[in-house]
């Protein structure tokens, strides 16, 4: 049980694990995990970072403490810093014994008290001190420090019992040559690497569960993340567009900064599949036309990999087979974080990030229009090729390319972005035309 305690803190001491692994190039990771803690925290004024040897700790300039509404916001702010492993609310003093002692003292009755109020009668409160001491020219081991505050607590409360394995109640000091820090509970981050110290991707966002979840996993490995919808207006409503830039709002909450969204109306490729392609290979068709729309998104943005939410056979186009077949439209890497998830645990993560609600918003996907009534499972790559070859390739990627819009999530302002065409005549043109000799290519 994890309790919240009111008391007047004046540091909240932040630790991290993975990044500790790292060598040479650690700072980086250090530096962008401040770097985006504050960034979450501007509104909190006086703000500082105590550093020292990978241990950073949140106060103010001033040393006073933190106000309950600025712990708050603190609280909800940390809980989507990735890169962080845990942190502490909690006192910082100078390190000598009589500070730490007075400390503790002053602040372990009103914590005792809620542990107190939440037993049952006669029932035992277990409890620890967990004491780390890096200062080596204090006057007590970390052993005899632990001792000596069970034997007074114990002695002071009765229904407190030394537990080291599973505490409900603890006391955590650390002490460092010039600072001791002090807490009552350490509360879990979201782990991972700090977003932004990873390369750039960019997600082909719909509006179902699975990609707002890829997206985060995405920032939880160090990705910024930037976000390319599809839709196939006027076949399908654009308030779809809206649902998906709420998602894209609440999936921004984790990141370094907010992403980038487009919208790409592909209904006129989607039309040309439809009249000249054999049925059973659409969804695989849209699925292709996607991914080089999207890299030439990625060019401009100068995104490294595409994200999808795709998980191994979870619907026709997510066999292996077709998953490679797709694959194949572009030369980039297509990153699929959810390729062994089930449903079931994508579902619980979207309900703890916050997106399943919004998710679950009927809105109409642009791969279901036109879609086949039996859609193929196991394409096979040179009828993906012939049938390929009855489209005019460049043609269409320039139309939806040209339908392709800069979306504000705030005012839902739609702008042009003329670049994708420059970029496209300069890079991708004649890429993806089919030649002859492909056509009888068996994979």
């Amino acid at each position: 049980m994890k309790y919240q305690y009111k008391a007047p803190f004046n540091s909240i001491l932040l630790r991290y694990n993975e990044i500790g692994i790292k060598g040479g190039n650690r700072w980086m990771f250090e530096r962008k995990l401040l770097d985006n803690i504050r960034t979450k925290l501007t509104d909190i004024p006086n703000l500082s970072f105590y550093k020292d040897r990978g241990r950073f700790a949140l106060v103010h300039e001033d040393e006073s403490p933190f106000t309950e509404e600025e712990l708050n916001k603190i609280r909800t702010a940390l809980s989507k810093v990735f890169g962080l492993e845990s942190y502490s609310l909690g006192f910082q003093v100078e390190p000598y014994w009589e500070d730490i002692h007075e400390t503790i003292l002053a602040n372990i009755e009103s914590v005792y008290e809620v542990h107190n109020a939440a037993c049952k009668e006669g029932d035992m409160i277990p409890y620890r001190t967990r004491s780390r001491r890096s200062f080596k020219k204090f006057p007590y081991t970390s052993n005899e420090i632990e001792i000596m505050l069970a034997e007074e607590l114990v002695e002071r409360w009765p229904n407190l019992k030394v537990d080291l394995s599973n505490p409900e109640l603890e006391v955590g000091l650390e002490i460092r040559e010039d600072s001791a820090f002090i807490f009552f509970e350490t509360l879990p981050g979201p782990k991972g690497l700090p977003v932004g110290s990873s390369d750039k991707v960019l997600s082909l966002m719909s509006g179902g569960i699975d990609s707002p979840v890829a997206c985060n996993k995405a920032m939880q490995r160090g990705s910024h993340v930037d976000y390319l919808t599809f839709h196939s207006h006027p076949y399908t409503s654009k308030d779809v567009l809206e649902k998906i830039g709420k998602l894209v709002d609440i999936c921004d909450t984790y990141s370094d900064k907010p992403g980038k969204y487009f919208a790409c109306n592909l209904v006129e490729a989607q039309k040309m599949i439809r009249d000249r392609c054999i049925p059973k290979f659409r969804t695989i068709l849209y699925r292709r036309m996607m991914m080089r729309i999207a890299t030439v998104v990625s060019r401009m943005l100068k995104s490294s990999a595409l994200l999808t939410g795709e998980s191994v056979a979870q619907v026709a186009s997510q066999t292996l087979s077709n998953m490679d077949t797709i694959n194949r439209s572009t030369d980039m890497v297509i990153l699929r974080p959810l390729i062994s998830y089930d449903k079931n645990e994508t579902i619980q993560i979207a309900e703890k990030i916050g997106t399943l609600e919004t998710s679950n918003i009927p809105a109409p996907d642009s791969c279901t229009t036109f879609a086949p009534k039996k859609p193929a499972t196991n394409s096979k790559m040179h009828m993906i090729t012939k049938t390929e070859k009855k489209l005019d390739m460049d043609d269409v990627i320039r139309l939806c390319l040209k339908d392709t819009v800069l979306i504000d999530t705030e005012t839902m302002e739609e702008e042009e972005v003329p670049k994708l065409l420059e970029i496209f005549d300069k890079h991708f043109a004649d890429r993806w035309e089919v030649p002859e000799d492909a056509l009888e290519s068996p994979r």
